[in-house]
């Protein structure tokens, strides 16, 4: 049972909050930071409330921009992290300026890489930062208006892959439903959600044809020469990397090894059949969630065989009892 009890108490205290999220933001962070923005606004009049970012410009004309917000701001408010774990994490650094800490999050725990000195309501075991939020809201039985439910299912829907992926819940669904009532409309949201260009739709393709196997890993190294070539950022290369999934029982996990223009190769790991690839982005100084995580490696082959090679040692956990 989450306990909201510090975090609702340091929202109280605070005029002035900023919400802030990770770098190369998704639905769930940009649905968290506005969610929340909204319910706090709506639930405590008067309050300053500012999401600090970069967030999804496709969404900006459907639901909400960003804010803008001085150094001065920041520096009288109570940051609140969504879906991030720890501070070096947060994409806008002026974070480190706020005064106080709180962060809602769904990403699992690591301490010693990612330490967060402030008030933490986390729950691995939830598909998305927004359903934690959205607990919330329900637990004190705050409004929720059309714009806050619409950012809170943006976020659940895009991190549960259409709540079909594992650690969506009995209690998703629920929340899920409940967001549906308060007059959002679902279908002009997945409609920018899921959009894919044309060029996107053949990168998705070469990557497909292109996969390469070890052992019961599925991998691809996408060059950024290759990308740029499609008319593809490096963010939203990072995107594509379920476009490796297989319904192969023998493939068990699959990575996308991105290149980005600083020389890096960042690196995403998933697993749809229960074999947890958390510890292996944690030991190349990364993290996330069980079955979806990240990491970023030295440019060069061998790093790349490195993490495949631990990839293929992972056992499977039991699903009936693992979390997102």
């Amino acid at each position: 049972m989450l306990n909201f009890e510090s975090a609702l108490k340091l929202i109280e205290q605070n005029d002035v909050i900023t919400i802030y999220g990770h770098a190369m933001p998704d639905g769930d962070c940009y649905g968290s930071q506005l969610g929340l923005r909204e319910l706090i606004k709506d639930n405590f009049p008067g309050k300053k409330v500012y999401m600090v970012g970069s967030g999804l410009p496709a969404f900006f004309e459907r639901l909400a921009p960003m804010d803008e917000v001085d150094e001065q701001t920041i520096a009288s408010s109570l940051a609140i992290l969504v879906d991030v774990s720890c501070l070096r994490r947060v994409e806008d650094a002026r974070v480190f300026k706020a005064k106080e800490f709180l962060k809602f999050d769904h990403h699992q725990l690591n301490n010693e890489l990612e330490p967060f000195d402030g008030v933490a309501v986390v729950d691995p075991n939830r598909i998305a930062a927004c359903e934690i939020i959205a607990e919330m809201a329900l637990a004190y039985n705050w409004k929720i208006s059309t714009l806050a439910a619409e950012a809170m299912f943006l976020g659940m829907c895009t991190d549960s892959g259409r709540f079909v992926y594992q650690g969506t819940t009995a209690r998703t669904l629920e929340i899920r439903d409940l967001l549906k009532r308060k007059g959002i409309h679902t279908r002009s949201l997945l409609k920018i959600a899921y959009y894919e260009s044309p060029e996107r739709i053949r990168l998705k393709e070469r990557i497909r044809r292109g996969a390469k196997y070890s052992g019961s890993v599925r991998y691809y190294f996408l060059a950024k020469s290759t990308y740029e070539k499609y008319g593809v950022s490096a963010q939203e290369a990072l995107h594509l990397v379920n476009s490796l999934s297989s319904n192969c029982e023998e493939n068990h996990s699959y990575a996308l090894f991105v290149e980005f223009p600083d020389g890096q190769v960042n690196v995403e790991l998933r697993s749809n059949k229960g074999y947890p690839v958390h510890g292996v982005a944690k030991a190349f100084g990364g993290g996330g969630h069980r079955f979806a995580s990240g990491c970023t490696i030295p440019l060069g082959v061998e790093h790349m065989m490195a993490v495949v090679d631990m990839m293929n040692t992972v056992e499977k956990e039991d699903l009936e009892h693992a979390g997102a």
